[in-house]
């Protein structure tokens, strides 16, 4: 049966077949006469065709919507939508793939391709899954807008089934398999059992090996068929050695295809499909924009505005709006090493202990202290320093802090207390310099502290990282943080991460240490 075609909410022509998942064969058949220039190519460089166990659900939605949904105490059809092309009032969630089931996904491809590959011997490949999972799919960004809830699917399946059907399990059908210009979205339709007639035109979704998509043991079976937004990268099979390799290819030979996602669509009718308010606050991210957007540009907000809209919704809550990361970003960055450094009664230990949510450190310490503690999503290695001093001995203590954190440090943040800074400004600079080398700026992050601990207003702010950036030539470019509570703490550690990521692990090292001013001898004695 050929495909179907019709105007989405957003006036777009798309093309659609009813009650199937269609695999690309099957597809590029419906298909044969729908213009579409990136289904028929050919010749694709080799790429992994995995299968994901997925346990999350997600809904992306912007500004007005985040109003809504704080006002609903949970998720509806937007009945203001007066062009939906359903006959049915959905609610609609996507697949929310994370970087375990991505690793998980590898290592069932390996054994699936090395029969007699052990699961450990799996785990210990390379990682290679996250060159190819490029697609909107995967993406941290969004193309709905700027703020992404993110929910067991458990928790979303257990609040419909607790909501929509009387306590019995919901039924699950394939509802339709839709073709956008570079999109394949397969849905599956959830509905109560008191509505099997209505829905009874579409085929149950059953425990299919060969299926696009099926529901198991509370996950997701989603088997894509490609999951790549551009394909600049060729899987190579390595058969005597058991490896999977990947070459990067030439701009030239880059292909653009067709990519395939899966959505979830709850039929709620009249009725709101309700969630305690904080968890849906727990749930919550910031997403950067996608392209090309689904909805208006002027609809998404900065991370700043998002920071500020979040607040004026769950003003109670200390939680902090988190930005999502990529997959790779995520997967690969889950340590960070950080040195704490400044001079005595600049508030350096109670820094880290802001950090590390806890009072690990105390200040007049005369040795390196190692501190560990999971703080969000990533495992932070801190250690806290002597204050700054001219004397040797504190200067070759402060450099313990390098073999602390072998192989080195990610960042080193320098604490500075505003008020100390015109008289202390140009021998914290010397110091550092003396101690670490003129390079350790491209690794420094600088904390500043005030004597009362308050905060203060945004003016103030600024006008002191403007003096602390002449005093520093500048040399941090717009690394300046107070910490005052969790979501200055978050901010601090996503961008460490991402430079982290950007910079693919480069740390502080000895090598770092060159400078005009000092000699190092082979004992590790500094002088001038």
């Amino acid at each position: 049966m050929p495909m179907q075609e019709r105007k989405n909410k957003r006036g777009h022509v798309e093309y659609f077949v009813s009650g199937r998942h269609l695999n690309l064969d099957d597809l590029k058949h419906e298909a044969q006469n729908v213009r579409n220039k990136y289904l028929p190519i050919e010749n694709i460089p080799d790429y992994p065709q995995p299968e994901f166990h997925v346990a999350h659900l997600k809904h992306e939605t912007d500004e007005e919507g985040l109003n809504g949904i704080k006002k609903d105490e949970g998720f509806k059809f937007p009945h203001s939508d007066s062009d939906n092309p359903h006959k049915f009032f959905l609610q609609w969630w996507s697949l929310a793939v994370s970087p375990e089931e991505v690793n998980s996904a590898e290592t069932r491809f390996l054994q699936q391709k090395f029969s007699s590959l052990t699961e450990d011997q799996a785990a210990i490949h390379s990682s290679f899954f996250f060159k190819f999972t490029t697609s909107p799919a995967f993406s941290e960004c969004s193309r709905l807008g700027s703020y992404r809830f993110t929910c067991p699917l458990e928790e979303v399946l257990d609040a419909y089934r607790q909501q929509f059907c009387s306590g019995d399990q919901p039924v699950m059908r394939l509802y339709e398999t839709v073709l956008h210009p570079k999109e394949v979205q397969h849905t599956v339709l959830v509905h109560s059992p008191a509505n099997q007639e209505d829905f009874s035109e579409y085929p149950l979704l059953t425990d299919d090996p060969n299926a696009i998509c099926v529901y198991k043991d509370g996950r997701f079976i989603w088997r894509p068929y490609a999951i790549c937004s551009e394909h600049r990268h060729k899987l190579i099979c390595k058969s005597k050695t058991k490896e999977m390799d990947v070459q990067q290819l030439t701009w030239k030979d880059k292909v653009y295809y067709i990519w395939d996602n899966v959505a979830i669509a709850l039929h709620v009718g009249e009725q709101v499909l309700r969630f305690d308010t904080d968890q849906l606050r727990k749930n919550l991210k910031f997403c950067d924009k996608n392209y090309p957007a689904i909805v208006p540009t002027g609809r998404f907000n900065n991370f700043e505005e998002a920071k500020i809209a979040v607040g004026r919704l769950w003003p109670d809550c200390d939680f902090p709006l988190e930005k999502e990361s990529s997959l790779e970003q995520r997967f690969t960055v889950q340590n960070l090493r950080l040195v704490l450094v400044g001079r005595s009664g600049s508030r350096k230990s109670s820094s880290g202990n802001i950090i590390l949510g806890r009072d690990a450190f105390s200040a007049g310490n005369a040795q390196c202290c190692l501190q560990t503690e999971k703080v969000f999503s990533w495992e932070l290695t801190v250690v806290d320093t002597p204050g700054l001093s001219e004397t040797p001995d504190t200067q070759t203590e402060i450099l313990k802090c390098i073999d602390m954190s072998a192989p080195g440090p990610h960042a080193i943040l320098l604490v500075i207390k505003v008020e100390t800074l015109d008289n202390e400004g140009e021998d914290i600079v010397r110091q550092m310099e003396k101690i670490f080398g003129e390079n350790v700026w491209r690794h420094t992050f600088v904390v500043l502290t005030f004597e009362d601990g308050a905060e203060r207003d945004g003016n103030i702010l600024n006008e002191t990282k403007t003096k602390v950036g002449k005093i520093l030539d500048w040399e941090v470019g717009e690394r300046y943080y107070v910490l005052n509570n969790k979501q200055q703490v978050w901010d601090l550690l996503d961008e460490l991460a991402t430079m982290v990521f950007e910079n693919r692990e480069k740390f502080y090292s000895v090598q770092n240490r060159v400078s005009k001013r000092k000699i190092t001898d082979v004992d590790g004695a500094i002088t001038d």
